[in-house]
């Protein structure tokens, strides 16, 4: 293992002299430490059942004007106080939500008399903190470094997305996973994505992020090297979004940053439960939510690159959804460049059939020079605001807004000022070619997905996406999508430029496995109509929202089940991500009455491109043993009796 950074030792060294302020969660389980050490350098801790998961890591953040990483002073420690909310999501893994924690604020001053509060939170699944720059000015402040690290005990195993250097179309958050030593070297100097995942040698389970990254920021994430497995926080590069905008973030005072967030758990599965992002977020801005409908989509481009220049191509996508009673269709790229028919015959199409229109647009702007269009109706506030006013008054219910290749500041400001315009006109976003999920869609529950991940678009563009496939689609529930939405584009049977290895069953279960408000089904007409009875009417009924999750099993790049519930039925999805048959074993204790109740089994077949189905009665004692073929799956459809 590579030696301990000097900063760390320094912390060790000092730590008998070291004052500290601690809060629990209020199960008692989980705790966070702040330390000052002698010389007014900060660190902090984090501990589960009284055994380290974060070891002492480095604090402190430096303006252009002042310092705030040595000789701090302690002006104040509030004591623990008690956080306990409710609030409710039209979509998401859960519908209603029970915020309980608590918050201690450490106040302090540096040499110069500046304040700094550094505010640590305790929440049953995790912690986190924070800094808050409370003094009042006008004057604009610009942030250069923060030190913040997390300090990963020796022998941990992280499973990591690298982080990709400027270029036409990236960064994107979207390569795959990689399951390395902890300490590890990212493959480009551009770091390592939020989020991290961790499992330390005791069976601790970490997920590293942030949360309430608002216009005053920029996004993090971690740097390329972590000496003696010290993650620290580095900001973006200066060529990304083509070197349109400042990497250093800069606002007046006072200045609450992004929430450093660690989801902590005994098993994978509580990690992939969490909902601790979106529970360190602010509160919805849009009073009245009535018209976000979740639902699910059918998409053209996948399957039939060119077809949203063709309006009776866009009408079979239109027909598909409303024959399958899914509640949207896409319109991707380039629709505006019409070839054969017009763009108001597909609004009009869409009218009669009662389905609703998803309409596409580049987000740039000087930040891209990617040629797809439409383009520059998204950069400026007035254009934009014109150009959704017109989708409004045509009957769209919403935006995908593509090409982003930035975490600035500005590109952040962007992305917010996307979401309140189109909340005005009572359109819904979807973000491709984007940044991560840190919290938006609870203030902004119009944000209905993002992608910032390596979906099923891949199997048109990346030869050795299909072996990897299957592992990358279990890891993703424990990493990607614990932070958010996630619109992977799931569901394709059929094989496009490099053909699929997971098996029919796997794919049928990608609608249950992953989350994401608006579920986008991207295979052919063809594909879905051909389907068997069982799985056509399992997309059929499938919803996209959820009043509950429980993840039953699985670990990353090994396997998963994911348990979801709406109203009263039961959706069960699973996926091997071996290469090797495997056997599950699915018990219905989650099950919130002992039944009896109807279960209907969808499996692998004779072939991988083969369904088996059954239905039967079972009651809540009993379990389902459910064979998996290599790169396998099933689903699991469960309704009272």
């Amino acid at each position: 293992m590579k030696s301990i950074p000097s900063a760390v030792l320094l912390l060790f060294a000092a730590t008998v002299s070291a004052e500290e302020w601690s809060v629990s969660s209020p199960d008692g389980r989980i705790s966070i430490t702040l330390a000052r050490q002698a010389d007014g350098r900060l660190s902090w801790r984090a501990a589960r059942a009284k055994a380290a998961v974060v070891e002492d890591s480095p604090l402190g953040i430096r303006r252009a004007d002042q310092s705030f990483t040595t000789g701090l002073a302690l002006l104040r420690a509030s004591e623990s106080t008690p956080i306990d909310e409710r609030y409710e999501t039209p979509h998401g893994k859960r519908r209603l939500h029970h915020v309980r924690a608590n918050e201690r604020t450490v106040s302090l001053s540096n040499a110069a008399g500046a304040r700094l509060d550094v505010v640590l939170r305790a929440h049953d699944d995790g912690v986190a903190l924070r800094y808050r720059f409370p003094e009042t000015d006008a004057a604009p402040r610009t942030v250069v470094e923060e030190l913040t690290s997390f300090h990963m005990p020796g022998g941990t195993t992280a499973w990591l997305l690298p982080h990709h250097m400027p270029s036409r179309y990236k960064p994107a958050y979207e390569d795959l996973f990689q399951e390395v030593a902890v300490g590890a070297a990212a493959p480009e100097p551009a770091g390592w994505s939020f989020p991290g995942l961790f499992k330390t040698p005791a069976g601790s389970w970490l997920l590293v992020t942030e949360a309430a990254l608002d216009e005053s920021y920029c996004g993090a994430r971690f740097a390329a090297e972590a000496p003696g497995g010290v993650y620290r926080v580095r900001f973006p590069d200066p060529g990304e979004g083509r070197g349109v905008g400042e990497v250093n973030p800069t606002s007046t005072l006072p200045w609450t940053m992004p929430w450093r967030v660690v989801v902590i758990g005994d098993a994978a599965a509580r990690i992939a439960e969490s909902d601790l992002v979106n529970d360190l977020s602010p509160p919805s801005r849009i009073k009245d939510t009535s018209w976000i409908k979740p639902g699910r989509a059918s998409w053209s481009w996948w399957s039939e690159s060119d077809s949203p220049k063709h309006a009776e191509a866009l009408n079979r996508f239109v027909d598909l959804a409303a024959d399958m009673g899914w509640e949207y269709s896409l319109v991707d790229a380039n629709w505006n460049l019409m070839e054969t028919g017009k763009i108001e015959d597909v609004v009009a199409h869409a009218r009669e059939k009662g389905v609703g229109l998803l309409f596409w647009y580049n987000s740039g702007g000087p930040h891209n020079d990617v040629a797809e269009a439409p383009r520059d109706r998204m950069h400026v506030g007035d254009v934009r605001r014109a150009e959704f006013a017109k989708l409004r008054d045509w009957g769209v219910r919403g935006v995908k807004v593509d090409f982003w290749h930035s975490d600035k500041q500005d590109r952040i400001r962007q992305y917010r000022d996307v979401l309140r315009d189109a909340a005005d006109f009572h359109l819904l976003v979807n973000f491709h070619g984007c940044t991560l999920p840190r919290g938006w869609s609870r203030e902004f529950p119009n944000l209905i997905g993002m992608e910032a991940v390596s979906g099923a678009e891949q199997y048109k563009f990346n030869e050795a996406y299909p072996g990897r496939a299957a592992w990358h689609n279990t890891v993703l529930p424990f990493t990607r999508n614990v932070p958010g939405p996630m619109d992977y584009t799931p569901v394709t049977f059929t094989d496009h430029k490099y053909p699929h290895r997971t098996t029919n069953a796997h794919e049928l279960a990608l609608s249950v496995v992953f989350e994401t408000a608006v579920q986008h089904f991207a295979d052919s007409v063809q594909a879905y109509r051909t389907l068997p009875d069982a799985p056509r009417t399992f997309l059929r009924k499938v919803p996209a929202a959820w009043d509950e999750t429980r993840v039953l099993s699985g670990e990353p790049g090994r396997s998963v089940a994911v348990a979801r519930r709406a109203g009263r039925v039961w959706y069960v999805g699973g996926l091997n991500g071996q290469e090797s048959a495997q056997t599950t074993r699915v018990k219905l204790s989650f099950l919130d009455d002992p039944g009896p109740w109807w279960v209907t089994t969808i499996r692998d077949g004779a072939t991988g491109r083969e369904f088996d189905s059954s239905t039967r009665k079972a009651t809540s004692r009993d379990e389902i043993e459910i064979a998996m073929g290599a790169r396998g799956g099933f689903v699991l459809r469960i309704t009272p009796d």
